[in-house]
């Protein structure tokens, strides 16, 4: 298990949070996602045999938010 944090500047709201935590959770290798509205922050546990923190960064870029890492 892996894990990364992105700072997601453009998070504003509760419903941005639970959005982006819904979304990322769908994806397979996942294993925690944890969303700080307060810090603007996402940090994800990961099984990098399933999945890279690119894809979990590409999969919020899809979502419309800014992403920076």
């Amino acid at each position: 298990m892996e894990t990364v944090s992105f700072n997601i500047p453009s998070i504003s709201c509760s419903a941005c949070s639970r959005k982006i935590q819904e979304e990322i959770k769908s994806l397979q290798g996942i294993e925690n996602v944890s969303v700080d509205l307060k810090t603007q922050s996402v940090n994800v546990d990961y099984d990098p045999g399933s999945i890279n923190s690119q894809e979990i960064k590409n999969k919020i870029i899809s979502m419309g938010y800014e992403v920076t890492q």
